[in-house]
This record gives C-alpha cells, structure tokens and sequence, in this order.
C-alpha cells in the first residue's frame, strides 16, 4: 500500500512525487497564483539559494515546493481539472490536510 494518497486516486509513496501531483493539478499555466502574484521558480537565482520569482527564498527544495503548493492550493481544493485534490488515510474515511498561508 503506498504511503501517500490523494482523494482523486493518486497513490505514492515519495513525498516529492506527491508534490509534483499536487503542483499539477493546481498550478495555472500562466504561474499566477491564489494570491494574483505570480510564482515559479528562478533558474538564475544565487546557487546558494533557491527563489520564487515573487521574492521568496527558501533554504532547500521541499521548502521551495512547500511555498508552490501554498501558492497554487485553493482554499476549496479544487484543482484545474475540476476535480477535489486533498490527501486522505486509506485506513479511515476521514479526510486530513495542512494548508498555511502564502506569507508562512
């Protein structure tokens, strides 16, 4: 059984694969985020960190990725293909998820 599930299906078991579904079933193919910004990734920021081209930095990737998914999730979690994308336990019917804000 793998360790990460999402409501519409998608099952995996490496956290980065999960954000990489989660990235696409919300993120807008014009980067604009929930916040009217724009957000993705600077190819030509300082290598010593990585940056959105919004102004935020962050220390390694999965902190970078956590301020995408904040970015792109809608408070409703629904992604762009219209469907509910939220991770759920597979052992329970209950429905768990941790949203921040996109200043966090």
């Amino acid at each position: 059984m793998s360790q990460f599930h999402c409501s519409c299906g998608f099952a995996i078991d490496h956290v980065e694969e999960l954000a990489d579904h989660l990235h696409q079933v919300f993120a807008s193919d014009d980067d604009i985020g929930i916040d009217g910004r724009t957000h993705h990734e600077l190819t030509d920021a300082d290598p010593a960190k990585l940056a959105c081209v919004c102004g935020y930095t962050a220390n390694d990737i999965a902190e970078l990725d956590d301020h995408l998914l904040i970015a792109f999730i809608t408070p409703d979690a629904i992604g762009i293909d219209g469907k509910k994308h939220v991770l759920t336990d597979p052992s329970t019917r209950d429905r768990w998820y941790v949203r921040r804000t996109i200043d966090e």
